[in-house]
């Protein structure tokens, strides 16, 4: 920037410095002429100012070391900020930047702000104009100028000048909102503020994530400046590094998360002078961090103090009471893989909680857990708490990869946060599930609209901030029977906007949020709204009887709570809702399981059977296993609901994971009981048949297994909106890199699995598993994906014997299959599509298509692998040229997305069990000198198994295709109606569906 004189007409590139509506993000640097021979030299710049000054400041740094004068006169060393009102004459000052660098040429940056009498404000920056003349030499040579030079990341540079932050105008909100800018915080003195809370008289208690806390007096409502009538104090505690407040039973409660005495404080005003100046430590908590202790919430009865923890806070030393029974566990049947990269590794459950005490921070209750890392929580006008689970990225493309999700939080929830691999599914019926799935992102402040001035929706919705990908959600909650429906819309999002903490204030009825947070920028915000709906305070919804009979139970999970309990919880084990079913059985589990015990082991209702089973799993003596396995061996799998298949599974973990392996002779019993029932239609149920199978040392595990990973299809299923990801674009690489590569989340869980098994395999199928691994190496996924893949693949060679073996196998596990020639790869995303969908695609979409994309896509979905299709491909399948006049689109659709409904005799795989009791899956080719011929693999049809006809005791039909579900998947929606008019034209390029239709 060219500037020749300091005057009260400014360019509009001046002006953008000046005013603090429109800071630019980057700084501008002077740069040492390239060529510079030397490391030091003297920057300087001329100017003119006229006028009266009222205020002059000059902030300016250097790339490593430096000085400034003025006319003259030194000023300081750098980096710094000076006062120049008494220093700056009439007419023509000089400013001279003395810098040197060890390895670079100089840079410097700097910037004067001059106010002036009449109100006129006048910048000089650094940038073109100024010169610079190396150490030694008198001859003076223009200066480069550099936008975000590499020094202008600093937090000691950057925190010189005035603050740039996200400006209102590129804030989105709903129709008739508006955001305002309340304050900028100036980072180098009061950091990057986390927390928020209101004290009675409507003021902002602030604390920086690092540092000290701040009260903020907010601008009123209808103010002509709100970021000048905005007013920020200093509050000197002595407290530093919280990331919860609250003001309650007139005292201002803080979580320390980072620094010395972490957990809670007390700070009172004891000479109502305005100033905390009695600090009590109430609860010391072992934990620190973004996953430490977290944040506070008064109870809706005005009695207690509820806070949170994330995952890395041990549970307190000293815990009361627990809401239910103390009897959180891992509950892994077989070993877990830690996280790859070592996060987390070591810490078990409970994982992050909430907890509650009375206001001297004594009576602790635990009242739910298993969260992974809930930074925030709240109650809604109903009572119910609510909170915004954090996810782990670097899990994304793993089955056991959680989104961030909007939880209920009831009394005694468990929420299945396990480390690792080891998060449990949401179906586990000893856990909750989300409310409400979000997505990627890190979770911060949440809060509900009560008191907010905003219409009746938005009273009563759950706004949780996402830190991320800068977006603060409004989640839309209705009651549900005994828990509630959820819709996601976005309220606020910008980028960058680092969302941290939320917080209602009923003086104007505004939505106030920070930004900040990792010694990011900090600003305040306020939200209003300025439409014509009504703003009146909403009432409490009205709960459904289910809700109101859940509530009920949860009287039952205290202290107190007398044997009657089980006789009144106990006929509502059966119920149909969940939420009511868990409360039954944690009111149950509070009593000694003695007084309950055989009245579980004798129950006939198969629902109430299961939870009471479950129960006792998890309560009971360990002398019981035998009972429990008899009785659980009376609930027929395939009689009872399908809605009670997983949580009847969950109970035969549990009898093991909690009361041990049985003798040999009993895992065969059971072993024998569950053989048959796997594999199921279901991804989910076969997941845990398998790992009781391999648990249970079945020989049938390994050989079912594999037949089941050959036939599973594209299941990858975490689409997410790409105008959330470009939020973030950093953060949002993993999700990309996964959902182009799409990896088989279902493929990946039974291997991961099948990597403990030690008893079923045969030299043919420990290769087909290990040639697995190849395959796998060209799925990407989150920072552990790759690592996970690894180190699941070690763990199976561990169980190999054989050195000579073990070699092979590892060879093969790295030998990736070789590209198909000219394969042209979908540009996707994908996704997991609905028949209904397809239909709906091609119901005005098969016209103008390209025959040569088409004819890639069926190469690139492998159909041609085992299906004949004009005068090319494979036999293994249906000849697929004919498929116009055989298939309309949604028979065609049904049978690539669910192959398995209709089978033909003729493709058929069969089920071949040998005199060993292990099992080879396949389709029977033919028999060659006393041996059938079964091709295993359908991906490779010329290799086929050697199986002797004297070892086969029976042979039945599969009962799954041999060709994989979901081929589609990978395709966007384009790339889907190509093939499907590829396929209808027979191979014809002339077919109508590749010509324009007039």
């Amino acid at each position: 920037m060219n500037t020749k004189s300091l005057l009260p007409v400014l360019s509009v590139s001046i002006l953008a410095l000046l005013c603090p509506a429109t800071l630019k993000a980057e700084l501008t640097w002077a740069t040492a002429p390239k060529g510079t021979e030397r490391n030091s030299g003297t920057f300087s710049k001329d100017f003119e100012l006229s006028g009266d000054v009222k205020s002059a400041t000059l902030r300016a740094a250097s790339g490593r070391s430096g000085n400034v004068s003025l006319n003259g006169e030194l000023l300081g060393d750098l980096p710094g900020k000076f006062d120049l009102k008494s220093k700056l004459k009439p007419g023509k000052n000089t400013l001279t930047i003395s810098a040197s660098d060890n390895k670079n040429a100089p840079q410097i940056v700097a910037q004067i702000v001059v106010e002036l009498a009449n109100g006129t404000k006048q910048v000089l920056e650094t940038g073109e104009g100024w010169t610079f003349a190396a150490a030694g030499k008198k001859t003076a040579e223009p200066t480069a100028a550099a936008i975000g030079a590499a020094y202008s990341a600093t937090n000691d540079v950057l925190c010189l000048f005035p603050p740039t932050v996200t400006l209102p105008a590129d804030i989105t909100v709903p129709k008739d909102f508006k955001v305002e800018l309340l304050y900028r915080v100036p980072k180098l003195e009061q950091g990057s503020w986390v927390s928020m809370t209101l004290d009675p008289k409507g003021r902002l208690i602030c604390s920086d994530q690092y540092g000290d806390l701040y009260r903020v007096t907010p601008a009123p409502l209808g103010a002509a400046n709100s970021e000048a009538a905005t007013q920020v104090e200093a509050l000197n505690t002595g407290i530093k590094g919280a990331h919860g407040l609250l003001y309650a039973f007139d005292s201002l409660y803080v979580m320390i998360n980072e620094g010395p005495d972490k957990g809670l404080h007390r700070l009172t005003d004891t000479q109502k002078n305005g100033n905390f100046d009695k600090n009590e430590y109430l609860l010391p908590l072992e934990g620190a961090g973004e996953h430490g202790p977290h944040s506070l919430a008064l109870s809706p009865d005005g009695k207690r103090i509820y806070f949170n923890c994330g995952n890395h806070t041990k549970p307190p030393a000293n815990i009361d009471r627990v809401r239910g029974a103390k009897s959180w566990n891992e509950d892994h049947l077989l070993p877990r893989l830690w996280d790859a990269n070592g996060h987390a590794k070591g810490i078990l459950a409970p994982g992050g909680y909430v907890a509650s005490v009375n206001p001297e921070g004594k009576d602790l209750e635990m009242f739910c857990y298993g969260y992974r890392n809930e930074f925030d929580f709240a109650f809604n006008l109903n009572g119910d708490i609510f909170t915004y689970d954090a996810d782990m990225e670097w899990d994304i493309g793993t089955p056991w990869y959680r989104p961030t999700r909007i939880n209920q939080s009831p009394s005694g929830g468990e929420f299945g946060w396990r480390s690792g691999a080891g998060k449990w599914p949401a179906y586990y019926a000893d856990s909750l599930p989300a409310t409400l799935d979000i997505g990627p992102g890190s979770p911060t402040g949440v809060t509900f609209g009560t008191g907010a001035k905003f219409p009746a929706k938005y009273q009563t919705a759950f706004f949780a901030n996402d830190w991320t990908y800068g977006t603060m959600y409004a989640i839309m909650l209705k009651p549900d029977g005994a828990g509630y429906k959820a819709e996601k819309t976005e309220f606020v999002s910008g980028k960058p906007l680092s969302v941290t903490d939320v917080v209602i204030r009923p003086q104007d009825g505004a939505l106030y949020f920070a930004v900040g947070g990792r010694r990011n920028q900090s600003a305040l915000y306020r939200v209003i709204y300025t439409g014509a709906e009504s703003t009146s305070a909403v009432q409490p919804d009205k709960l459904p009887k289910d809700a109101i009979l859940r509530r009920q139970l949860e009287t039952l999970h205290v202290d107190g709570a007398g044997p009657e309990s089980v006789s009144t919880a106990w006929p509502h084990l059966s119920h149909s809702d969940r939420f009511v079913r868990f409360a039954a059985r944690v009111a149950v589990e509070k009593q000694p399981s003695a007084i309950w015990a055989e009245k579980a082991l004798s129950e006939k209702n198969p629902q109430a059977a299961v939870e009471a089973l479950i129960a006792l799993a998890r309560v009971g003596d360990v002398s019981l296993q035998p009972k429990l396995i008899s009785a659980l061996s009376r609930l027929e799998y395939l009689k009872v609901d399908r809605t009670l298949r997983l949580p009847l599974l969950r109970a035969w973990q549990l009898a093991f994971t909690r009361m041990g392996k049985p003798a040999p002779e009993i895992c065969a019993q059971v072993a024998k009981h569950l053989e048959p029932l796997f594999p199921q239609p279901n991804i989910f149920e076969n997941n845990e048949l398998l790992q009781l199978l391999v648990f249970l040392d079945s020989p049938q595990a390994p050989s079912k297994a594999i037949a089941l990973m050959q036939t599973m299809g594209d299941d990858y299923d975490e689409n997410t909106d790409g105008t959330l990801l470009d939020r973030n674009s950093s953060y949002a690489t993993a999700f990309k890199a996964a959902g182009n590569s799409r990896p088989n989340k279902g493929q990946i869980a039974l291997a991961y699995t099948l990597r403990n098994a030690t008893a079923g395999w045969t030299p043919d199928l420990r290769k087909t598993f290990f040639s697995w691994f190849a395959k796998s190496t060209q799925w990407k996924g989150g920072n552990s994906f790759a690592k996970f893949l690894i180190n699941m693949k070690n763990d199976a060679l561990s169980t190999v014997g054989d050195a000579a073996e073990k070699a092979t196998l590892e060879e093969l596990s790295k030998t990736a299959p070789a590209p198909l020639a000219n394969l042209v790869l979908p540009k996707g995303p994908g996704r997991v599509y609905t028949i209904d969908e397809v239909v709906a695609l091609a119901k005005d979409g098969l016209k103008n298509r390209n025959f040569e994309h088409g004819k890639a896509m069926y190469a690139t979905t492998q159909c041609a692998t085992c299906h004949h299709f004009a005068n090319d491909g494979g036999n293994i399948g249906p000849d697929l040229t004919g498929s116009a006049s055989r298939y309309s689109v949604r028979d065609l659709a049904e049978s690539i997305l669910d192959p398995s409904k209709v089978i033909s005799d003729q493709y058929a795989f069969q089920e071949i069990t040998l005199r060993d009791g292990s099992l080879v899956t396949g389709r029977i080719l033919g028999e060659q000198n006393g041996k059938f011929q079964v091709m295993t693999n359908p991906f490779a049809p010329d290799v086929s198994a050697q199986v002797p006809v004297g070892d086969v005791v029976s042979r039945k039909d599969y009962g799954i295709s041999p060709m994989p579900p979901g081929l589609i998947n990978m395709l966007n929606p384009d790339e889907l109606l190509d093939l499907i008019a590829y396929l209808f034209s027979g191979g014809d390029k002339n077919n109508k569906a590749f010509t324009s239709q007039n």
